[in-house]
């Protein structure tokens, strides 16, 4: 039975990809929320309930959501009026509202009596297509009513691309437990007997520029050949070990995969590196500045709002190997540089980036008692 005293929130995701990303911060999110002001669930449209980890006193829902033109398309509306009635669910929290089956929802979840439905931007919709910018258009126009982006680009794209009004979208930065990086030494410069590594964090696929850090780790090789470059993280493999192999690097660029601790993997590097050609509030960089290694990243998005140039690292263009490849041999040939931005980086994000009050910060926005910024 659910409490009368709680804003019960449904979190609507299409399928769980994992835990990174916006799957990353609702995990964190459920941990610092008030429980006894908020009430969680979760739903999602494909996948089974053995997909996802098991969230902190948090049920989890899945519908099993054929398409639309399906004959279940129907059966699945009453299911989906069942839930939302039979919970009492106050407010649905949809990852987008750019697609015809999370619109679906949102009728519903209208016509089943849930007050307020809220949309949540995390990047600066670079996947958009003309199709999608109509149906968030739409979805704005009638049915959304608030949206949290988590960085100010993610604020003007969803207005640009998708006319959701200014002063209904919401800004507040990703959840960071710091906590997480308190044991990772504070940075120092590399012995002369112990190999330079330099490091990146994120799923590998174009838009996070993985071929431009490869690129760019072949530049900074012909420069500082005992260098080691290593990339966290899964998705193409095959794809850029090919391209590791036909630059004839392969001694000193790895594949690493997957990660089950990645504090310890970023205690290990002197230079932290993001190359995406697309971001919103990169969950990366904030890793990287709460273990308090050097970044170099490029300026895309939200990146620029948490790095600032020359002052807790290196802003560098897109799209730009060489430029990548230069910022990092300035932090190699520079290490009083690098101590330094590590420094800064690592006290910015433990004082403006604090996971209970970027909680805060979501009540406040769900129970109506704060202004769009």
């Amino acid at each position: 039975m659910v409490s009368q005293n709680k804003i019960r929130v449904c979190f609507i995701f299409d399928f769980w990809r994992g835990r990174a990303g916006a799957e990353l911060q609702l995990v964190l999110l459920l941990r610092h929320i008030d429980r006894s002001k908020i009430e969680p669930f979760v739903l999602t449209l494909h996948g089974d309930d053995a997909m996802i980890p098991e969230l902190p006193d948090c049920p989890v829902y899945c519908l099993n959501m054929g398409w639309l033109r399906s004959l279940s398309t129907f059966s699945k509306a009453w299911e989906l009026r069942q839930f939302f009635k039979r919970n009492k669910i106050d407010i649905v929290q949809a990852l987008t509202l750019d697609n015809p089956l999370l619109v679906f929802v949102a009728f519903i979840g209208k016509m089943s009596g849930v007050k307020k439905i809220f949309g949540f931007r995390v990047d600066i919709g670079f996947w958009m297509t003309p199709a999608q910018a109509r149906m968030g258009k739409l979805a704005h126009r009638f049915l959304v009513d608030k949206v949290i982006a988590n960085a100010e680009a993610c604020k003007q794209s969803v207005v640009v691309q998708e006319n959701a009004r200014p002063e209904n979208v919401f800004v507040v930065p990703n959840l960071i437990e710091t906590e997480r990086f308190a044991d990772i030494p504070t940075w120092t410069k590399t012995t002369a007997r112990t190999p330079r590594r330099i490091g990146i964090v994120g799923n590998l696929k174009p838009v996070k520029g993985t071929d431009i850090f490869i690129e760019a780790a072949k530049i900074v090789l012909e420069k500082h050949p005992d260098v080691q470059f290593e990339l966290a993280g899964t998705g193409e493999m095959e794809q850029y070990q090919s391209q590791i192999d036909r630059f004839g690097i392969v001694s000193n660029v790895r594949l690493l995969g997957s990660l089950s601790d990645v504090p310890a993997f970023l205690s290990t590097l002197d230079v932290a590196v993001l190359s995406s050609r697309s971001e919103g509030l990169p969950n990366a960089i904030m890793e990287y500045m709460a273990a308090g290694r050097p970044c170099v990243v490029t300026a895309v998005g939200g990146c620029g709002e948490l790095i600032q140039n020359e002052r807790n690292g290196l802003l560098v263009p897109s799209e730009n190997p060489s430029a990548l490849a230069e910022g990092i041999v300035e932090l190699l040939e520079h290490p009083d540089r690098a101590e330094q931005f590590a420094a800064v980086a690592r006290k910015d994000i433990s004082e403006k980036y604090e996971a209970s009050a970027a909680a805060n910060r979501w009540h406040e926005i769900w129970f109506d008692k704060v202004d769009s910024y």
